[in-house]
């Protein structure tokens, strides 16, 4: 959670630095600006630098909806009717084709998020090329190297997800801007060409930046480092990979502070932004909030309306992203540990007892069941939600204001307007990944150890004994269990790349269409804790149900079973059109 993002641009840098991807290939590029007249102080430069971290804003680059839409975590819509995306009587065409993975270089959002890391790299080579420029007094100075650090994170972080999610990883390398329209026109790089170079950058950044950043909100050694063993952990690296999270989680070469939040009741919320777990977060805010509730550079997210229930503020519409029905599943059957005292509750109706579903299911999804948790300032999501009549049975919090408000249209100029923060690395994931890297290099005891770390934060029972006795067993665990239920809908494309990764997309797929969910009944304690109400066909189990006022859920991921490819997208028409060089 280390993203600075000012509270304040003036309208100069913004016009100087606002870059249309669009049309980027008729224009000459505004971003350049001549180095003598504008890099003459590193005040100068550093404002500009801002707008590096503003390019970061733009929705399109997490894109949490699409995202969860494409994976095993999310499902677009209600289920209503045993209709589902397969027979696209629930969903828009947009949605159903992400869903179904029949993705095109003509998608729109598929365009919208190469130009949006396109724009993050030219304004950072812009910071670049000017730094450059300037005087070895002004280069010389500890601030110079901090900004170069700050700018070549961003570069080589840009380089680094386009060739996650672009075309087997061949994408077009930007070490300097374009000046005339005929420099747009450039080949496509091989994958390892494009390792070499985000690399290069990251490793400035791991080496000139401090293990701290001040505010916390800029990016750090930390971030960079982070970023650098995941680039070797999806190439299979588990040794060099491994190196990098030793480093961040045990502080062996700098100080970075990171520690597990153990108290669980803060995280994905307001009170735990910049949390010591916290790497790095994108900085949203509704200081800057205008009418405009698409302009990408502005400080707000409409991740919040899509995955907040109707109830809350959320969409009407049924272009939304909801769990799976077999991720709310998994949290419902992963076992509290009954001697953690943070599992046992008084209730509103003075009865003592276990919790109705672990704290990480309730720091991650509302469901029917969990009535120990406020939500939208209703005492439980049963009372604020009929999930029977939205056919949404798990709604994502990640993204949302639930903690702060009882409604999203409270909090900006309407409620696609959001301030929340963006998580997108944190160290409970590398402490999975570090796991991942020690059982596949042959340390089965040290990789459960790292897992059980993060499961004892949220008070869930060890994994050990017989069942994990193996590479295979554990490395099952973590990839259907740990990984997603951990970091679901979290990251850039964060579960797309790990399916893809482990070979397992397909086979997943074809598994989950295999399985069968029902919603049933559920009793729950009412607003005045002095009886129960009943919230029909709203709890998911697995199986087939005999019980006519049951919902029996469409299998799910069929499409995704048949149509998955590779997992990587295409190029955007508005490349392939307008760059000679590159074609899909």
């Amino acid at each position: 959670m280390k993203t600075y993002i000012a509270k304040t641009i003036s309208l100069t840098v913004m016009f100087l630095t606002l870059f249309s991807c669009d049309s980027y290939l008729e224009e000459v590029n505004p971003n350049e600006i001549s180095a003598d007249i504008y890099w003459s102080t590193l005040e100068e430069s550093e404002t500009n630098l801002i707008s590096v971290y503003g390019a970061m804003l733009n929705e399109y680059i997490v894109n949490a909806r699409v995202e969860s839409w494409r994976s095993d975590e999310g499902y677009p819509g209600g289920r209503f009717n045993d209709r589902s995306p397969a027979d696209g009587q629930d969903v828009s065409l947009f949605a159903k084709n992400w869903y179904e993975h029949k993705i095109n270089e003509n998608t729109n959002e598929l365009q919208l998020r190469w130009n949006a890391l396109y724009q993050v790299i030219f304004r950072a080579n812009q910071v670049i090329e000017g730094l450059n420029g300037m005087t070895d007094d002004l280069k010389s100075q500890e601030k110079w190297t901090l900004q170069m650090g700050q700018a070549r994170f961003f570069r080589g972080l840009a380089h680094f997800y386009l060739h996650s999610v672009f075309k087997q990883g061949k994408i077009i390398i930007r070490d300097v801007n374009p000046v005339k329209p005929a420099d747009f026109a450039k080949a496509a790089s091989e994958s390892a060409e494009v390792i070499a170079f985000f690399r290069k950058d990251l490793e400035y950044a791991y080496i000139n930046l401090p293990g701290q950043m001040l505010p916390k909100t800029k990016v750090d050694a930390g971030a960079a480092g982070t970023i650098l063993g995941m680039s070797y952990l999806y190439e299979g690296d588990y040794a060099v990979a491994k190196d990098y999270f030793d480093d961040i989680i045990n502080n062996k070469k700098k100080d970075y502070g990171y520690a597990l939040v153990q108290d669980a009741s803060i995280l994905f919320t307001k009170a735990g932004d910049f949390n010591s777990e916290s790497i790095f977060e994108i900085n949203y805010s509704m200081h800057k909030a205008e009418d405009n509730s698409f302009n990408e550079d502005d400080f707000i997210t409409r991740s919040a309306r899509y995955s907040a229930p109707r109830s809350g503020g959320g969409s009407s519409n049924l272009e939304t992203f909801t769990a799976a029905a077999w991720l709310i599943h998994a949290y419902a059957s992963d076992e509290m540990d009954p001697t953690d005292p943070r599992n046992t509750v008084t209730d509103r109706a003075g009865v003592v007892r276990l919790r109705k579903v672990s704290l990480r299911n309730s720091a991650m999804l509302a469901v029917v069941n969990d009535e120990d948790t406020e939500y939208y300032q209703s005492p439980s999501a049963a009372i604020l939600q009929n999930f029977k009549t939205s056919g949404k049975y798990g709604y994502f919090k990640k993204y949302t204001n639930h903690d702060i408000t009882n409604d999203e249209n409270t909090l900006g100029v309407n409620s696609w307007q959001s301030g929340k923060n963006v998580v997108l690395n944190r160290l409970s994931g590398v402490y999975l990944m570090m796991a991942e890297c020690l059982n596949e290099t042959g340390d089965i005891a040290g990789a459960l150890s790292y897992t059980n770390a993060v499961r004892k934060r949220w008070g869930l029972l060890a994994l050990e004994g017989a069942a994990y006795d193996s590479q295979e067993e554990v490395r099952t665990r973590l990839q259907l269990f740990e990984y997603p239920m951990e970091l679901c809908v979290e990251g850039f494309s964060t579960r797309n790349i790990d399916l893809r990764r482990w070979g397992i997309a397909k086979e997943r797929y074809t598994a989950l269409s295999e399985r069968n969910f029902y919603a049933t009944d559920y009793e729950y304690l009412n607003e005045e804790a002095t009886g129960t109400g009943t919230r029909t066909a709203s709890l998911v189990r697995e199986g087939i149900s005999t019980i006519e006022t049951d919902f029996q859920i469409v299998p799910e991921f069929s499409a995704a079973a048949e149509f998955y490819t590779d997992g990587y997208l295409p190029y955007p028409a508005s490349e392939t059109i307008n760059n000679p060089k590159i074609s899909n």
